[in-house]
């Protein structure tokens, strides 16, 4: 009993830090959501609509720099600590280049919006967001490889106090822009997203300059960078599978703010307002999640299969328990949440209706997020990927647009695909790890 009270006091250690750090993530893009929403409904329609191409590449390239994460917690629990650093010198300017391909990606947002069959308008003002986003995706690059290595080397306090600095600069930064004061034009939409990207340049000048400062460059091998492609070929390899399967859960997600677009702006609104309740209460599990992959992939470093299978049931239970209540809380503040997005009520009262359906996917999302993070950390790469396929396009794309126009479920469709398309992956990452544990299975790391 002991034992067990002592694991989970350091697993809500190393938790505690990263949830903060992983809901401010989401608290900048509501903050943005709130100040545009009630700035006007049709800003909130082309912010939604807009960010879809970084979106959908920003969760890719999350899961492409997972290798960061990975190597370094390995490393740091089989004690060579010297070798983590390698790590991120590796990992820094492949970050910077996936960003810079998101950029170009981004650029070309209207085309892709109207690819999609989007109304014209709407696709040129959300052409204008994509541009604007995409700039700041090299920036996110970087300083997400910065506090993946952070968190890895169990050091994730940084990472939550500059997150809560860029919450409050985010906050000044949106108001000024997206309303116009001190002289400076009314830009709405587009102002929020050049909020974004101030509050992006920020995060990278404080992280680099805490690992400069504050970083003991001996003990963690940051004094002599050897940046070769050959060395960063197993970090690619991890962020390839990884890659992979969060661009298919992301893109999942974003085609249903495509199919809400076929519903009118009132549906867009609403569903961006659902995903963003949604997201924040989602992310208050990843950090759960993000600590007990760090926990498990210390202890694959280490060769302790018994560990490797205790942290992850562990941090599942005491995530699902967390979910649980925040589902409760997420439906029973459903109204209130809705209002407080927008004072339109053709779209709060839809976003209410929405959100308090939704919410009965939490647990299932973030233990699907746990376990596959889980099973990489233990070098299982390509599993989370072929589970997330059969998940994200066979079922919740092809059965949201089931519910949403033959079914004639409209915009409540798109939550019975958000349930539906996140039961399944969790219990098939459920199988998969037991599978793993049965069978006594621990792939050895590369940490040479």
């Amino acid at each position: 009993m002991n034992s067990l009270s002592q694991d989970i006091k350091t697993l809500l250690n190393l938790a505690w830090p990263v949830v903060i750090s992983r809901v401010g993530i989401l608290t900048l893009g509501i903050t943005d959501t709130v100040m545009v929403g009630r700035y006007a409904s049709e800003h909130l329609a082309y912010l939604g609509i807009g960010m879809v191409p970084s979106n959908i590449f920003i969760l890719i390239m999350i899961g492409l720099l997972m290798g960061t994460s990975v190597l370094v917690s390995n490393r740091f629990g089989a004690k060579q600590y010297d070798k983590t650093g390698d790590v991120l010198w590796q990992a820094l300017p492949w970050g910077f280049g996936i960003g810079l391909i998101g950029f170009l990606l981004c650029y070309f947002g209207e085309f892709w919006l109207l690819l999609t069959g989007q109304d014209p308008e709407l696709a040129a003002k959300g052409g204008r967001i994509s541009i604007i986003a995409g700039l700041s995706l090299p920036l996110a690059a970087l300083h997400m490889t910065t506090g993946f290595f952070l968190e890895g080397i169990r050091n994730p306090r940084p990472g939550m106090v500059i997150m809560i600095v860029a919450n409050i600069v985010n906050i000044f930064a949106n108001y000024v822009l997206v309303y116009g004061l001190y002289g400076l034009p009314e830009l709405g939409a587009e102002g929020s997203i050049w909020a974004t990207f101030i509050v992006r340049c920020m995060q990278v000048v404080a992280i680099f300059s805490y690992v400069w400062l504050f970083i003991d460059h001996a003990k963690y091998g940051l004094t002599k960078p050897k940046i070769t492609w050959r060395k960063g070929r197993e970090l690619r390899r991890i962020g390839y599978a990884s890659g992979l399967s969060m661009g298919l859960e992301n893109g999942a997600f974003n085609a249903l703010v495509l199919f809400a677009g076929f519903l009118g702006t009132a549906a867009v609104a609403a569903h961006v307002i659902m995903i963003n309740v949604f997201a924040v209460f989602f992310m208050m599990g990843l950090g759960f999640g993000v600590a007990t992959a760090v926990s498990v992939g210390n202890a694959n470093g280490a060769g302790d299969l018994r560990l490797v299978s205790r942290w992850a049931w562990l941090g599942l239970s005491v995530q699902s328990v967390v979910m649980l209540v925040a589902g409760a809380l997420m439906f029973i503040t459903a109204q209130q949440a809705g209002a407080f997005f927008s004072n339109d009520p053709a779209v709060f009262n839809l976003a209410a209706a929405l959100i308090a359906w939704v919410s009965i996917a939490l647990v299932f999302d973030t233990g699907q997020s746990l376990l596959a993070m889980a099973l990489r950390a233990r070098g299982d790469n390509w599993a989370p990927t072929f589970i997330h396929f059969i998940a994200y396009g066979v079922v919740m794309i092809p059965l949201a647009y089931i519910m949403i126009f033959p079914l004639g479920r409209g915009a409540m469709g798109l939550a019975d695909g958000v349930i539906l398309g996140t039961l399944v992956p969790f219990v098939m990452v459920i199988w998969r790890y037991r599978q793993l544990d049965r069978r006594g299975q621990l792939v050895p790391t590369a940490t040479d």
